[in-house]
């Protein structure tokens, strides 16, 4: 599922490059993008807490405060959280990501499992990187994106990273 979103992603920057390149240079300071996934991110982290609160009972006292803590903390960022908002959400989905799939790698026995465990950890401090310094990451983007052969040549390599992992996920997992 993660290399056929990476590659779903990616596509567009080698199909149609000028408007993909477009997009993601105003990506970063978008707040509609931002609220859009920050909601996402907060929604998946509700229930994660939610139900580790229900699940566990050393963790049940916990539970009224997840129900009303994710909502406020929420409001407090819609309200007054908005630069680099985009950034900074995609940057908890990708810990978010990281989690499942380094948990998804432990299941397994085959020495492959590392490659995806490596890029879990890399995707840990690209969202590191990303909440602390979101105007490098800002400019990382310009940089990638200057013209449309060099946004055509790093959506390749993203489609070709997309690829190996639905090949990993068919064959090895």
């Amino acid at each position: 599922m993660v290399g056929s979103a990476i590659i779903a992603v990616r596509l567009p920057g080698v199909l149609v490059p000028s408007r993909h390149r477009e997009f993601l240079v105003k990506f970063p300071r978008s707040v509609l993008w931002g609220r859009v996934l920050i909601t996402v991110a907060g929604l998946i982290a509700w229930w994660v807490m939610f139900n580790a609160a229900r699940d566990s009972d050393e963790w049940k006292w916990a539970q009224p405060f997840v129900v009303i803590g994710v909502p406020v903390a929420l409001f407090l960022v819609y309200r007054y959280s908005v630069h680099y908002l985009a950034l900074r959400a995609t940057a908890a989905l990708l810990l978010l990501l990281a989690k499942q799939m380094v948990d998804a790698a432990d299941a397994s026995e085959t020495v492959l499992r590392l490659f995806v465990t490596v890029l879990a950890y890399i995707w840990v401090v690209a969202s590191i990187w990303m909440t602390v310094a979101p105007h490098h990451f800002r400019d990382l983007i310009d940089w990638a994106m200057a013209n449309d052969e060099r946004c055509r040549t790093v959506c390749s390599l993203g489609i070709c990273l997309g690829a190996v992992l639905m090949a990993l996920g068919v064959l090895a997992y």
